[in-house]
C-alpha cells in the first residue's frame, strides 16, 4: 500500500525519546537497526489507523520512578520526490501529542539530510 503525506516540523521530543536507552535498543530489536535520535514527522490528509497492518507492539518502562509509555512499530520504505528511498518504522506511542493524521518515523540515519527533505516536501511511504 503506498501513503503520499508532506514533511511537517515535530515539537522537538523525538530526539529525547528515540535517545533513550531503552527505546532505542528496543527500536533496533524490533526495526533491526540502530535509530537515528529523532523522528521525521509526516502529515497525511486522512487519520491512520496503524492496526489495519498488524504492527509490533512493544511494552513502556520505568525509570527512576517515570514512567514512559510502550507503544507499536509499522516496518515502511520511504521515498522522497526523487524517487530516493530507505527503509525506516513509523513509531506510534501510546502517549503523544501528535493527531491520528501526523507519523513519526525513524530510521537509521537523519533522513531530512539523506533525502533532502524539508517542510512540505511530499513524500511517499509503502507499506
Amino acid at each position: 500500500m503506498e501513503i503520499f503525506g508532506h514533511v511537517v516540523s515535530g515539537l522537538g521530543e523525538g530526539k529525547f525519546f528515540v535517545g533513550l536507552t531503552h527505546y532505542k535498543n528496543k527500536f533496533e530489536e524490533l526495526t533491526g537497526f540502530t535509530p537515528f535520535e529523532g523522528t521525521l514527522n509526516v502529515k497525511l490528509k486522512h487519520n491512520f489507523n496503524l492496526d489495519e497492518f498488524n504492527p509490533i507492539e512493544f511494552d513502556g518502562f520505568e525509570i527512576d520512578g517515570k514512567k514512559y509509555f510502550g507503544g507499536k512499530v509499522l516496518l515502511i520504505k520511504l521515498f522522497n520526490k526523487q524517487g530516493n528511498s530507505i527503509n525506516c518504522a513509523v513509531v506510534a506511542p501510546k502517549k503523544t501529542d501528535h493527531s491520528k493524521k501526523t507519523l513519526e518515523i525513524i530510521a537509521p540515519i537523519q533522513l531530512r539530510k539523506f533525502l533532502l527533505l524539508k517542510n512540505s516536501d511530499v513524500v511517499k511511504l509503502v507499506i
